[in-house]
Order: structure tokens, then C-alpha cells, then sequence
């Protein structure tokens, strides 16, 4: 796949604009593609625009549950993000900033993103409103996926609409060691998921695939495919089946 390409498929197929506002996952390695991680990030700003916002996950290179358990320091400037190479590229360009969170930080650039990264660290779980993805949800936002079907919204969502709002977490928070970008070191107290639960639930891709919102759409690309969902349309939907018992809890 070339640049060319890529611009086609998420300009004129998933219908990407100026001012959008979009959470990214993406798996590069399944795009093949003849460009780098860096010009699919600097093809994305240039879609969006300065006035639009681009958000990505950077998570710990391991589980929630085991980078918790290990006693490591996650260090903004030095720890490789598990969620692919364009994200770890992403983080490390001018204007992109992170949340200060141990284990669900986010990276973002665009209109906004300083005020979406701000206060993770004291959020009420890592993905409840007062969190840059719950945050995201109220900015007519869309997910957007490419070379992978997952998708982070859906973790706001669960936040959001379950009593508790802790449910898919252990009970007891943990106090995770954290270095912030001047190499000031703290301590965050956080909720962590509960493995025994998750493993409970149906992928989170497959699950927004099978709602049918009229926003999704999904095309083939490289080895695999692109998706996107308005998230407004995705939050709504998941309201309705959650009423009726329909959660990704199998």
C-alpha cells in the first residue's frame, strides 16, 4: 500500500475530515505498506488539521496486571508503549503530549489535547468521563482502527454505563511508581482490570462489529482491514444493549 493509498482509504472510505477528532489503534505490520510509521502520522495530522485531534493509547509493553506486579517505573520519556510502533513514533513527535498515568496513559496532538491528557492520574477509574477518554466521548469524537479490529472506547464505555463504575477492576487500587517528562518521580493510585474478567469478555472488536451502528464502517487493508465508528452513535448503541443485558461479558 502506498501513501497515496492510505489518504484514499481514510479520506474516501472511512470518511476522515478536517477537524475531526479520532482515537487511533492500529497494528503497522498489518497495513503493508511501502511508507513509514512517521509519514502515516504526519498523513493523519495533515487530514485532521491543527483544529482537529489525535489521540492514541500508551500502554506498558505487558498486561495491566503484571506491569503493576513487577514494581516498574513507567517513565514518560523511556518506556515502550505495547500498543504498536506508530504509536510509540506518535508520542515522540513536536506537539504531542501524555497523560500522566501508570498503565492507560494516552498520547495526544491537535486542538485541545492539553486539556484532554490533564488530571489521568487522579481520574475516578483510567476510562471514566473525568479521564481523556471519557473526555473523548464528549467531543463527537470516532474511533478509528487500522490493521486491528481492537478498540478502546469500548473500555469508557464499560466505565461509563456499569454500577459500579470499578466493576471490570480488582477491588484494591495500586501504587504504581511514575516519572513524568522532567524526570520528577511519584506515586499514582490506580484501578487495574480484573484479568478474571476480562477474560470473561467477548474481544472488543468483535463486539462493536456485531452491534450494527449505522456509523461503522469496514474496509480491507493491507492483510487485514480499517475501521471506523462515530462514537456517539457506538456510546448510544451500547446504552440500548446494555439496558437488555447485551454487554461483551460472556
Amino acid at each position: 500500500m502506498t501513501i497515496d493509498e492510505m489518504r484514499f482509504c481514510l479520506c474516501n472510505k472511512l470518511g476522515l475530515n478536517t477537524g475531526d477528532k479520532i482515537v487511533l489503534a492500529s497494528s503497522f505490520g498489518n497495513l503493508n505498506a511501502d511508507f513509514s510509521p512517521k509519514e502515516l502520522v504526519l498523513l493523519l495530522m495533515n487530514i485532521v488539521g491543527p483544529n482537529g485531534l489525535i489521540v492514541m493509547p500508551y500502554y506498558p509493553p505487558v498486561k495491566s496486571t503484571e506491569w503493576a506486579l513487577s514494581g516498574k517505573a513507567f517513565d514518560m520519556r523511556s518506556t515502550k508503549s505495547g500498543m504498536g510502533i506508530v504509536t510509540n513514533v506518535f508520542a515522540h513527535m513536536p506537539g504531542v503530549v501524555m497523560s500522566k498515568h501508570p498503565t492507560k496513559a494516552v498520547c495526544a496532538w491537535g486542538e485541545g489535547a492539553n486539556e484532554l491528557v490533564k488530571d489521568h492520574e487522579i481520574s475516578t477509574t483510567p476510562f471514566y468521563w473525568d479521564s481523556p477518554y471519557g473526555r473523548l466521548l464528549k467531543m463527537h469524537s470516532k474511533s478509528v482502527g487500522l490493521g486491528v479490529k481492537n478498540i478502546t472506547t469500548m473500555h469508557a464505555i464499560e466505565d461509563i454505563l456499569s454500577e459500579p463504575s470499578d466493576y471490570y477492576y480488582q477491588h484494591d487500587k495500586y501504587n504504581l511508581k511514575f516519572i513524568d517528562d522532567k524526570g520528577q518521580e511519584s506515586i499514582i493510585s490506580t484501578l487495574v482490570h480484573n484479568e478474571d474478567i476480562m477474560n470473561k469478555c467477548e474481544a472488543p472488536g468483535n463486539y462493536v462489529k456485531s452491534l450494527n451502528c449505522k456509523s461503522y464502517k469496514r474496509i480491507n487493508v493491507g492483510y487485514k482491514y480499517a475501521y471506523v465508528i462515530n462514537n456517539d452513535d457506538l456510546f448510544e448503541t451500547c446504552k440500548s444493549h446494555f439496558k437488555n443485558g447485551h454487554t461483551r461479558l460472556k
